[in-house]
This record gives structure tokens, C-alpha cells and sequence, in this order.
């Protein structure tokens, strides 16, 4: 075609290109909506895996056991750690030997991670951590009795974390808990079974004493709430947990408030006190069975009896939790696993 003046009509000029900011805001764009959609993709086979796995265990054809065998995850403080026994002789190890003497077909490991001097503010804070490096099968909790003088890291002092609950709620996410143990573990598997209490480098450990002739209370208030939280906790990662009692004078109102949130929340209690009155009823003296070196403690000869009145509740525990089942349990009442 041409102008009425002969010549040919100039080409029309082409559209002009978007701006470059818009081209990479399309380009980030479909990347993020590629990334969400490869996760959901990854969350939805996590479930799946996890359902098919789950219904493998319910039909009994297999218990699932982790890759270092059957891991229990002993928490507290000294009663816990041993004090002042040799580490041989604390309760987590005559643990452990008790269940690879009663059932040789599987491994066990008990993990003491006891702190002499740590109060139920101090172990609850750190649970999260330990259950993602180690991924126990059961945790046994036994602090509360050094709240009386440690308010360290309790509802009164420590500062709230803000981010606590948005986890809480992501634990239910299959790939969240993935991304967890990768992270945790990435910070340094610390546990040294060769070192007494096996904690974590950079940890300050707590340490004081009991006033003697003192009824012992929490002042706090915390003891309560640290319980529950780590019941919660642990639930929310398919983990059933026990909880120990003292067997010391005065200890009433520590020992009622775990037997009480142990009640509510359907969590089974070790009473220490019927071992020791057990071993008192056997012919025992008192000098057997307290250890007053460094204040009263539970002597090797009691953490034998508490292992006895123990190892029955653990079996039920694992067998209800993770299909394990025992040649030769002993008998005791399970506590039922809650509902979803």
C-alpha cells in the first residue's frame, strides 16, 4: 500500500516491551507458586507414607523401631543423673540393662540426660530439641523438687517465645518435623554416653542445694504447666512419656502435683515412694537406700527396686505407642494411648 503521495506507508513499531521489573515479578512469581506446589506435593506423600506405615504397624505385621533400636530418654535432674553414683549404677543405666536382659531380641539405648540442680522450666525448655536430635520412643520425666530454690527460666523470668505456638501447630506437618530433626541435628549431635549427664556444648548447668527441714514447694507455679507442655509436646511427635515421684520427706505437694497433672493428662506415674517401701518391707535399712552424700538421693539399691516397679510400665508404653510386642512383658496396667 501506498500514500497518496506514492510512497510506501511506514511499518507500524512493535509494542513496546514490558518494564524488566515486571518480567522478573511474573518470573518470582511462578517460582514461588512452583515452590509452594512442590511442597504441598512433598506434604501430601509424607502423609500418605506416614498413614500406609501406621496401618502396617496397627496390623501387627511390624513394629516400627528406629535405626539405633528402641530409645528411651531419661529427663530431670539429679534423680535422673545419679547423684553421686557412678554412672553405671544410675537409674537410666540399670534401665537399660533390665530391658536388653528381659528382651535380648531388641537394642536399647536409655539416654540419661539428667542435670543435677535443673528445675521443670529448665528440661521443658530443651525438650524440643533433644526428642528432634534423638528421636526417642518414650521419654521418663522426673524433675520438679529443685523448683523450691531455682526459678531459672520460669514463668516469673524467662522471656516468652513468640514463635512457640506457630510450631506447635506445624508439628502436625510431616515435612515441618523433616525440616526440624535436619535442623536441630545440623547444630551437633552432643550426646556422649561416656560423659556423666551427656548435655549439650555451651549448656551452663544449674547447681544449689536444699534447705534441710523445708517442706518443698514450687513457688513458681511452674511445675504444672512445664509437665504439660512437654506432654504435649511429646504427643504431638507420637511419644509417650511417664513421669517419677520422689521419695522424700516433705516432698508431698511436688509429688501430688505430678501425680495430679499426670492424672488430667493421662500419663502414667512411677511412684518411687512404694519402691521404697518395697525395699523397706524386704529388710532393708534406710542407710541401704538413701544416699546422703550429696543430700538424699535414691542409693544403687533403690534405683534397682524403682527399675522393677519401672519396667512394667515401659513395656505397656512401647507396646501401646509402637506395636512392640514382648515375649515375656511383665504385669502391669497400660495406660491408654489417647486419640488423635
Amino acid at each position: 500500500m501506498t500514500r497518496a503521495g506514492g510512497g510506501p506507508k511506514p511499518a507500524s513499531p512493535p509494542p513496546p516491551a514490558p518494564p524488566r521489573s515486571r518480567r522478573l515479578g511474573y518470573r518470582l512469581a511462578l517460582a514461588g507458586v512452583a515452590l509452594v506446589g512442590s511442597l504441598v506435593a512433598a506434604e501430601l506423600t509424607l502423609q500418605v507414607l506416614a498413614a500406609v506405615a501406621a496401618r502396617t504397624v496397627d496390623r501387627g505385621q511390624e513394629a516400627w523401631i528406629g535405626e539405633e533400636g528402641i530409645t528411651v530418654l531419661s529427663l530431670g535432674d539429679s534423680h535422673t543423673f545419679g547423684l553421686p553414683l557412678p554412672a553405671e549404677e544410675s537409674y537410666p543405666a540399670q534401665l537399660e540393662a533390665a530391658l536388653r536382659r528381659h528382651h535380648p531380641e531388641f537394642e536399647f539405648q536409655v539416654v540419661n540426660l539428667g542435670i543435677p540442680g535443673a528445675n521443670s522450666s529448665f528440661v521443658a525448655n530443651r525438650l524440643e530439641r533433644q526428642m528432634f536430635q534423638l528421636r526417642p520412643d518414650l521419654v521418663i520425666v522426673w524433675v520438679g523438687v529443685n523448683n523450691i530454690w531455682n526459678v531459672a527460666e520460669t514463668r516469673a523470668w524467662q522471656r516468652p517465645d513468640r514463635w512457640l505456638p506457630l510450631r506447635q501447630a506445624l508439628l502436625n506437618a510431616k515435612l515441618f518435623r523433616f525440616a526440624s530433626i535436619l535442623w536441630f541435628s545440623a547444630t551437633g549431635h552432643q550426646y556422649d554416653p561416656a560423659e556423666r549427664g551427656g548435655w549439650f556444648d555451651g549448656e551452663r548447668r544449674p547447681s544449689g542445694h536444699l534447705g534441710k527441714g523445708k517442706r518443698l514447694k514450687d513457688p513458681s507455679g511452674s511445675l504444672a504447666p512445664d509437665l504439660r507442655r512437654m506432654v504435649e509436646l511429646a504427643r504431638s511427635l507420637e511419644t509417650p512419656m511417664i513421669f517419677v515421684t520422689y521419695p522424700l520427706a516433705g516432698a508431698e505437694e511436688i509429688n501430688r502435683t505430678i501425680r495430679v497433672t499426670g492424672g488430667q493428662l493421662g500419663v502414667a506415674v512411677i511412684d518411687s515412694s512404694a519402691s521404697l517401701e518395697r525395699a523397706f518391707r524386704a529388710g532393708h535399712l534406710r542407710p541401704e537406700l538413701i544416699d546422703e552424700r550429696s543430700g538424699p538421693h535414691p542409693s544403687a539399691l533403690l534405683y534397682r527396686y524403682l527399675v522393677e516397679d519401672m519396667l512394667a510400665e515401659v513395656e505397656a508404653e512401647l507396646a501401646a505407642w509402637h506395636g512392640i510386642e514382648w515375649a515375656e512383658p511383665r504385669v502391669s496396667p497400660a495406660s491408654p494411648r489417647p486419640g488423635p
